[in-house]
């Protein structure tokens, strides 16, 4: 069986609604734009991976606060899971001693609070018993989606992304597919937004669907909370024949 659970899923903070942060074993995370805010203690001390899609700020957000929390608490670490580029801006924009303390020197030499380890597009690689794959998706900033693979089923997740056939082209060459999550942050009369972010609307995302081969259902995020019924109603005006759904903070999508 495989599991995410949102702890956050929409394109910004607004009171209850949290950025982006999927739980996708105890220990391991896609994104950390609602950890500390959406788990207890107890359930951050397990953290031992955090795959990162991309360095916009609702996206790693809490990596600093993360990082001082494990060392706090009795020198955790943890892995930050990227691309080298993703990495490097990451370390250079964040954690450099100006924006907030190099927690892969601390809390002393040898022994970092965090490490890096890097991936290469289009090579699987497994974390806590799931296998990643990443596939380069379109955005303003080098970005991941992945292909997440347990136990003989698979699902989808878009990361921040506008339109990218390299995405839908790995949906269609997967076998054992049973779920989407795919992004859609602006409404129909934004595409202009849209289009300059690299992001969704809902009229994108059923030209998208259109293309994908296998019936699944599809859980979308990252809807941008100020905009969030506006969004809604049109993503249940969209023509396809695919159950489309609405992702929901702590209301787990499974896979089995």
């Amino acid at each position: 069986m495989l599991t995410i659970l949102p702890l956050g899923c929409y394109g910004s903070d607004l009171e209850e609604k949290k950025c982006i942060s999927m739980r996708v074993t105890p220990s391991t995370l896609i994104d950390a734009g609602a950890i500390l805010s959406n788990m207890s203690k107890p359930e951050l001390l397990k953290i031992k991976h955090i795959v990162v899609t991309h360095s916009h700020y609702d996206h790693v957000k809490d990596l600093p606060t993360l990082s001082d929390f494990m060392l706090s608490y009795g020198f955790h670490t943890f892995t930050i899971h990227t691309t080298r580029t993703i990495a490097e801006q990451i370390q250079k924009h964040i954690f450099n001693d100006l924006i907030w303390p190099d927690f892969t020197k601390l809390p002393g030499k040898g022994t970092p609070t965090i490490t890096f380890e890097y991936f290469e597009f289009g090579k699987p690689f497994t974390v806590d018993g799931v296998e990643f794959l990443p596939i380069e998706v379109d955005h303003v900033v080098e970005s991941v989606g992945f292909i997440l693979r347990k136990e003989g089923v698979s699902i989808g997740y878009s990361g921040d992304t506008c339109r990218c056939p390299r995405f839908i082209e790995a949906l269609n060459a997967e076998e054992n597919l049973r779920a989407l999550c795919w992004e859609t942050s602006f409404p129909n009369r934004l595409a202009v937004i849209a289009k300059n972010s690299k992001h969704l609307t809902p009229k994108d995302l059923e030209s998208e669907l259109a293309q994908v081969q296998r019936n699944v259902p599809v859980w979308v995020f990252h809807m941008k909370p100020s905009m969030l019924d506006e969004i809604e109603k049109e993503l249940g005006e969209l023509r396809t024949d695919k159950p489309v759904r609405f992702m929901r903070q702590k209301s787990p999508i499974v896979a089995g």
